[in-house]
């Protein structure tokens, strides 16, 4: 039988599933429901500042892209009419 420490090791070092651990940590249903629901809210909050973070810097590449293209356009067709003068 394992220790209660050694639970929370093997559980907080990814060595013991989280339907195992829910078994064996020596919390009522409750406690387990609740921890739960916040590691679940943690994990998808977590996400979405992910996918927020990520949105950010597309658009901010999009703006600097869209930049340089029209920098390099602007040169290419200066060039272009002093050539045609």
């Amino acid at each position: 039988m394992l220790t209660q420490s050694q639970i929370e090791y093997l559980h907080d070092n990814g060595l013991m599933p989280d339907w195992a651990y829910y078994q064996q940590n020596g919390k009522t249903a409750q406690e387990n429901y609740v921890s739960q629901k916040r590691k679940i809210n943690e994990e998808m909050l977590s996400k979405l500042r992910a996918k927020k973070e990520e949105a950010e810097l597309e658009k901010e590449i999009e703006e600097q892209v869209g930049k340089a293209v029209e920098k390099a356009l602007d040169e290419l067709l200066s060039d272009f009419e002093k050539k045609m003068k």
